[in-house]
């Protein structure tokens, strides 16, 4: 008989809390959206986000986890605590470099929040797409 390590599907699992976390944003800017931008910070948009932000910084462990994949311990251990902080300021990057970008393009729309969400929107799509990967990657590990 052979045991599995708990870990064993964790780039799966957290490749589906990515997805999750996605699809939990993209129902975020659905409310704001359909609020005409009224709901942010509050109501659905802000449960919304906490959920999505849970579920990526979770979910971001599995981009460590299988990027240090056969490694050293200490050096896998820091790059599963490392990731949240790496997938929150890419965040941060990603509106720094493309929102000028878009507050250029949509400073004349009537849609005041777009300049705001328009950079998280994009970098929600990102991982959204290394979820599907990490999920679509799975191997599982013997031993």
């Amino acid at each position: 008989m052979q045991l599995k390590s708990p870990y064993s599907k964790w780039t799966q699992i957290a490749g589906l809390l990515l997805i999750g976390g996605a699809i939990a944003w993209i129902i975020k800017f659905s409310v704001i959206v359909a609020t005409n931008g009224q709901v942010i910070n509050t109501g659905a948009a802000a449960l919304f986000m906490k959920i999505g932000l849970l579920m990526l910084g979770i979910g971001s462990t599995g981009i460590g986890y299988r990027l240090s994949l056969h490694r050293s311990l200490l050096l896998r251990t820091a790059a599963i605590m490392l990731s949240p902080v790496v997938v929150f300021a890419s965040f941060l990057l990603l509106a720094k470099i493309i929102g000028p970008l878009f507050n250029t393009l949509l400073s004349n729309s009537n849609v005041w929040y777009a300049q705001q969400e328009a950079p998280i929107a994009l970098a929600v799509v990102f991982y959204l797409s290394i979820g599907c990967l990490l999920f679509r990657s799975y191997k599982p590990i013997t031993t």
